[in-house]
């Protein structure tokens, strides 16, 4: 995929409009999962995807090294979501939403019975509501790295931080999930 988009990047340089929206169809769904990690909200995810592809689009030109266009297109992503993150929880959208909303960004997949889909979609909102009340910066970095599967390296170019922090961050991260899990476990 690299080396696909690393062409599609120099024949959009040189004019062929097209190759940007192959761009787009090779990293859109990763860029929507990201948004919807964030807002929650499809809606408000597909919105918040196009918002980052028409500003790649126009920062494009400006990219000084093709083959980063996956690392700088996260980068661009990561802050618009936390831009549209901090504008929908001033506007209160995040206190209007129910944890027992079906619109889930992990999502139960197989064929298993009902009741075990129903189990296993108690605990995916369960872990989910964990996941959203970690601070910013630990939730980020799960999402990143858990949730959208991202390497250590992809992640310390798109946080712009050294390796090693990208993995102290993240152990850290995922230390805190674990003690909230166990703490709001044994209160149920």
């Amino acid at each position: 995929m690299a080396e696909e988009t690393t062409e599609l990047v120099q024949a959009f340089r040189q004019g062929d409009e097209p190759s940007f929206n192959r761009l787009v169809l090779l990293y859109q769904t990763k860029i929507y999962n990201l948004c919807l990690n964030y807002v929650k909200a499809p809606e408000e995810a597909k919105d918040l995807a196009q918002d980052i592809f028409i500003t790649a689009y126009r920062a494009l030109p400006k990219l000084r090294e093709e083959k980063k266009f996956g690392a700088w297109l996260y980068q661009i992503a990561v802050n618009h979501c936390r831009n549209r993150y901090k504008r929908l929880t001033r506007r209160g959208f995040f206190s209007n939403r129910s944890l027992d909303d079906p619109d889930t960004y992990l999502q139960v997949t197989g064929d298993e019975s009902p009741e075990k889909k129903l189990e296993k979609n108690d605990v995916i909102q369960f872990v989910r509501a964990t996941i959203d009340s970690l601070g910013g910066a630990e939730r980020e970095i799960i999402i990143l790295r858990d949730l959208q599967e991202l390497s250590y390296d992809e992640i310390s170019v798109i946080l712009d931080i050294p390796l090693g922090t990208v993995k102290s961050k993240l152990n850290r991260a995922r230390s805190s999930l674990k003690d909230r899990l166990k703490k709001i476990q044994q209160h149920l």
